[in-house]
């Protein structure tokens, strides 16, 4: 079962089992690719909700 899902802008998120991999494509084939590990999606995860509550506060991040 893929769990491939468009995520925008050209970009894809797809689940291995371990890794959440990203990739752009160009319409004929995968151009780039990321496999983040569970511990490197936490801190993306993270790093959104520090930006939001930056934004929410209307304090520009650092």
């Amino acid at each position: 079962m893929s769990h491939k899902k468009y995520m925008g802008d050209a970009v894809y998120a797809d689940f291995d089992g371990y890794h959440i991999i990203l990739t752009t494509e160009n319409g004929i084939r995968v151009t780039n690719s990321i496999a983040l590990e569970p511990t490197v999606f936490d801190a993306l995860t993270r790093y959104h909700a520090w930006l939001q509550a930056c934004y929410a506060s209307k304090e520009a991040p650092p």
